[in-house]
């Protein structure tokens, strides 16, 4: 039994994206014990793809599948099915332990789909997850925050950055963002943002509503505007970027988890977790009460006293 598929390919040697091909192909479909077959990467990399597509997956998140499994295509014209020949990809890859984690990712989940699909075996299941150091996300200080503000930016970059540090939203939500998505409420200025996770209503401030309102919508392309925004980071003198401003606003708040889950955009809240490593003003803080060598040295103090 044949089946018959049209979909666009880009055939990339980096995650940038290059116009489209047009391809047409057939591909088998594969039933265990029925003979071995084998099956081009480049026809199952063209229906990964599709299909993420028709689950309305994001551009950038296309894209990043697409940048490392036409690496894998390149190394594998015919598609795998051993374990060691999954680990020898892995182990090909130089460009540090994160990058090497998101390739096994971007494998577990192509083999994942052809497994439910075709019924292929996923040698996958067989690998270990690459092991990755930890990594703590760079934040601001709150002295970095104000030197940020304190340059003279344009007006729409200042407006972004605002926004940015208000409501820990993302540089996509922000460029989806319009003069219809801004709400006055009883409870305040609302926001609703459009973007990686879906649709989610953020409180912002007035003052953030008073700089948006004369900028809205941003004259960038997204990409444009990150570039825009760590120019401004660069000219104010502050090391970071759109993302260390999300980081910032994670790290920095002192509120209910569960509410920062939801103003994040957060799926899972161990996402949301992570940013307790980061509040280090509450770390010092609890540290210097509860060590045991604080308890220790008070004592001492005390006896020497009486």
């Amino acid at each position: 039994m044949l089946r018959h598929y049209t979909t666009e390919y880009h055939r990339l040697s980096s995650p940038c994206l290059l116009p489209p091909l047009q391809m047409s192909y057939t591909i088998p479909a594969l039933h265990k014990g029925k003979g071995v077959i084998t099956l081009d990467t480049l026809q199952a990399v063209g229906l990964f793809i599709a299909s993420r597509r028709s689950r309305g997956l994001s551009p950038h998140t296309i894209r990043w599948y697409q940048g490392i499994l036409v690496r894998f295509e390149k190394r594998f014209p015919v598609l795998p099915d051993s374990p060691e020949n999954i680990e020898l990809f892995l182990s090909e890859c130089q460009a540090g332990d994160e990058r090497r984690h998101g390739y096994y990712r971007t494998l577990k989940c192509f083999y994942r789909f052809l497994h439910r699909r075709e019924n292929l075996d996923n040698p996958v299941e067989k690998v270990e997850a690459p092991k990755r150091s930890r990594k703590l996300p760079h934040w601001l200080t709150h002295n970095d925050l104000y030197k940020l503000l304190s340059y003279p930016h344009p007006p729409e970059i200042r407006a972004a950055l605002i926004f940015l540090i208000d409501t820990g939203a993302r540089i996509g939500e922000l460029h989806n963002l319009n003069a219809n998505n801004i709400r006055e409420t009883p409870w305040g200025c609302l926001a609703i943002l459009n973007g990686k996770t879906g649709v989610r209503i953020v409180p912002m401030c007035h003052e953030t509503r008073k700089a948006l309102q004369s900028t809205l919508p941003f004259a960038y392309s997204q990409h444009r505007l990150r570039v825009k925004i760590a120019q401004a980071f660069k000219k104010a003198g502050v090391k970071g970027s759109a993302i260390s401003l999300r980081h910032t606003f994670g790290t920095l708040w002192e509120g209910d988890e569960l509410v920062l889950q939801q103003i994040m955009g957060h799926a899972n809240l161990s996402t949301t977790k992570l940013y307790r490593h980061l509040r280090t003003h509450i770390i010092a803080s609890q540290h210097h009460q509860y060590s045991p060598l604080q308890r220790v040295l008070y004592s001492t103090l005390e006896m020497s006293m009486v």
